[in-house]
Protein backbone atom coordinates (compact mmCIF):
# COMPACT_ATOMS: atom_id res chain seq x y z
CA UNK A 1 0.00 0.00 0.00
CA UNK A 2 1.12 3.53 -0.78
CA UNK A 3 0.76 5.86 2.20
CA UNK A 4 0.86 9.66 2.21
CA UNK A 5 2.24 11.47 5.27
CA UNK A 6 1.36 15.14 4.62
CA UNK A 7 2.36 18.17 6.63
CA UNK A 8 4.09 21.50 6.56
CA UNK A 9 7.14 20.12 8.43
CA UNK A 10 8.47 23.63 9.04
CA UNK A 11 10.88 22.37 10.35
CA UNK A 12 10.84 18.55 10.30
CA UNK A 13 11.25 17.30 13.89
CA UNK A 14 12.23 14.06 15.56
CA UNK A 15 8.51 13.55 16.21
CA UNK A 16 7.87 13.70 12.46
CA UNK A 17 10.77 11.32 11.87
CA UNK A 18 9.36 8.85 14.40
CA UNK A 19 5.98 8.86 12.65
CA UNK A 20 7.69 8.44 9.27
CA UNK A 21 9.76 5.49 10.50
CA UNK A 22 6.74 3.76 12.00
CA UNK A 23 4.59 4.34 8.90
CA UNK A 24 7.40 3.21 6.58
CA UNK A 25 7.65 -0.03 8.55
CA UNK A 26 4.13 -1.04 7.44
CA UNK A 27 3.82 0.72 4.08
CA UNK A 28 5.00 -0.62 0.78
CA UNK A 29 5.85 2.99 -0.08
CA UNK A 30 5.63 6.08 2.13
CA UNK A 31 5.37 9.46 0.47
CA UNK A 32 6.10 12.39 2.74
CA UNK A 33 4.26 15.32 1.22
CA UNK A 34 5.40 18.84 2.07
CA UNK A 35 2.43 21.16 1.92
CA UNK A 36 2.41 24.91 1.71
CA UNK A 37 -0.10 27.44 2.94
CA UNK A 38 -0.23 30.51 0.68
CA UNK A 39 -1.52 32.55 3.63
CA UNK A 40 1.59 31.83 5.71
CA UNK A 41 5.20 32.83 5.20
CA UNK A 42 7.22 29.70 5.77
CA UNK A 43 10.21 29.53 8.08
CA UNK A 44 12.10 27.25 5.68
CA UNK A 45 11.34 27.26 1.96
CA UNK A 46 9.24 24.30 0.79
CA UNK A 47 11.97 23.06 -1.56
CA UNK A 48 14.55 23.19 1.24
CA UNK A 49 12.14 21.24 3.47
CA UNK A 50 11.88 18.53 0.82
CA UNK A 51 15.67 18.29 0.64
CA UNK A 52 16.09 18.24 4.43
CA UNK A 53 13.40 15.59 4.93
CA UNK A 54 14.94 13.44 2.21
CA UNK A 55 18.28 13.65 4.05
CA UNK A 56 16.65 12.87 7.41
CA UNK A 57 14.85 9.82 5.99
CA UNK A 58 17.62 8.55 3.71
CA UNK A 59 17.93 5.41 5.88
CA UNK A 60 14.37 4.43 4.88
CA UNK A 61 14.49 2.76 1.46
CA UNK A 62 10.76 3.00 0.79
CA UNK A 63 10.35 6.73 1.50
CA UNK A 64 9.96 9.46 -1.10
CA UNK A 65 9.59 13.17 -0.30
CA UNK A 66 7.56 15.41 -2.60
CA UNK A 67 6.14 18.90 -2.68
CA UNK A 68 2.35 18.83 -2.56
CA UNK A 69 0.55 21.03 -5.06
CA UNK A 70 -3.03 21.04 -3.86
CA UNK A 71 -5.57 19.67 -1.43
CA UNK A 72 -4.31 16.69 0.57
CA UNK A 73 -7.02 14.30 -0.64
CA UNK A 74 -6.44 15.30 -4.27
CA UNK A 75 -2.70 14.80 -3.86
CA UNK A 76 -3.26 11.40 -2.23
CA UNK A 77 -5.31 10.36 -5.25
CA UNK A 78 -2.77 11.80 -7.72
CA UNK A 79 0.07 9.97 -5.96
CA UNK A 80 -1.84 6.68 -5.76
CA UNK A 81 -1.97 6.69 -1.96
CA UNK A 82 -4.73 4.62 -0.43
CA UNK A 83 -4.10 5.93 3.07
CA UNK A 84 -3.11 9.16 4.79
CA UNK A 85 -1.17 9.01 8.06
CA UNK A 86 -0.87 11.83 10.57
CA UNK A 87 0.96 12.03 13.87
CA UNK A 88 -1.01 13.17 16.89
CA UNK A 89 0.52 14.40 20.14
CA UNK A 90 -2.59 15.07 22.21
CA UNK A 91 -6.35 15.34 22.16
CA UNK A 92 -5.93 18.85 20.74
CA UNK A 93 -4.32 17.33 17.65
CA UNK A 94 -7.13 14.77 17.41
CA UNK A 95 -9.74 17.55 17.63
CA UNK A 96 -7.98 19.36 14.77
CA UNK A 97 -7.39 16.26 12.64
CA UNK A 98 -10.80 14.60 13.05
CA UNK A 99 -12.81 16.87 10.71
CA UNK A 100 -9.98 16.81 8.15
CA UNK A 101 -9.94 13.01 8.20
CA UNK A 102 -13.72 12.90 7.74
CA UNK A 103 -13.60 15.34 4.84
CA UNK A 104 -10.73 13.49 3.15
CA UNK A 105 -12.75 10.28 3.31
CA UNK A 106 -16.02 11.86 2.18
CA UNK A 107 -14.46 13.97 -0.58
CA UNK A 108 -11.98 11.45 -1.92
CA UNK A 109 -12.49 8.07 -0.30
CA UNK A 110 -9.06 8.16 1.33
CA UNK A 111 -8.94 7.00 4.93
CA UNK A 112 -6.69 8.58 7.59
CA UNK A 113 -4.85 6.72 10.33
CA UNK A 114 -3.32 8.53 13.27
CA UNK A 115 -0.06 7.48 14.78
CA UNK A 116 0.26 8.61 18.39
CA UNK A 117 3.49 10.35 19.25
CA UNK A 118 5.78 8.51 21.60
CA UNK A 119 5.57 10.11 25.08
CA UNK A 120 9.20 11.25 24.99
CA UNK A 121 8.42 13.34 21.88
CA UNK A 122 4.91 14.56 22.73
CA UNK A 123 6.13 18.07 23.62
CA UNK A 124 8.08 18.52 20.38
CA UNK A 125 6.52 20.68 17.66
CA UNK A 126 7.75 22.72 14.74
CA UNK A 127 6.42 25.84 16.45
CA UNK A 128 8.36 25.08 19.61
CA UNK A 129 11.53 24.55 17.57
CA UNK A 130 11.02 27.88 15.79
CA UNK A 131 10.46 29.59 19.15
CA UNK A 132 13.63 28.08 20.62
CA UNK A 133 15.59 29.16 17.56
CA UNK A 134 14.29 32.69 17.99
CA UNK A 135 15.63 32.59 21.53
CA UNK A 136 18.97 31.30 20.18
CA UNK A 137 18.62 28.00 22.05
CA UNK A 138 20.02 24.62 21.01
CA UNK A 139 17.44 22.55 19.12
CA UNK A 140 19.62 19.53 18.32
CA UNK A 141 17.62 17.20 20.59
CA UNK A 142 14.38 18.04 18.73
CA UNK A 143 15.34 17.77 15.05
CA UNK A 144 17.30 15.31 12.89
CA UNK A 145 20.99 16.16 12.35
CA UNK A 146 20.52 17.38 8.75
CA UNK A 147 17.82 19.80 9.89
CA UNK A 148 19.91 20.98 12.84
CA UNK A 149 22.87 21.70 10.55
CA UNK A 150 20.65 23.67 8.18
CA UNK A 151 19.09 25.65 11.02
CA UNK A 152 22.49 26.37 12.58
CA UNK A 153 24.04 27.40 9.26
CA UNK A 154 21.09 29.66 8.38
CA UNK A 155 20.52 31.25 11.80
CA UNK A 156 20.43 35.01 11.70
Amino acid sequence: MIVLFPGSFDPFTLGHLDVAERAAAVAERLIIGVGTNPLKRGFISPRARVTLIAAATSHLANVEVVLLRGATVDEATRLGAGLIVKGVRSLLDVDYELPQAALNYEAGGVDTWWIPTRPALAHVSSGAVRELLGLKKDVSRYVPPAVERYLTDNRN
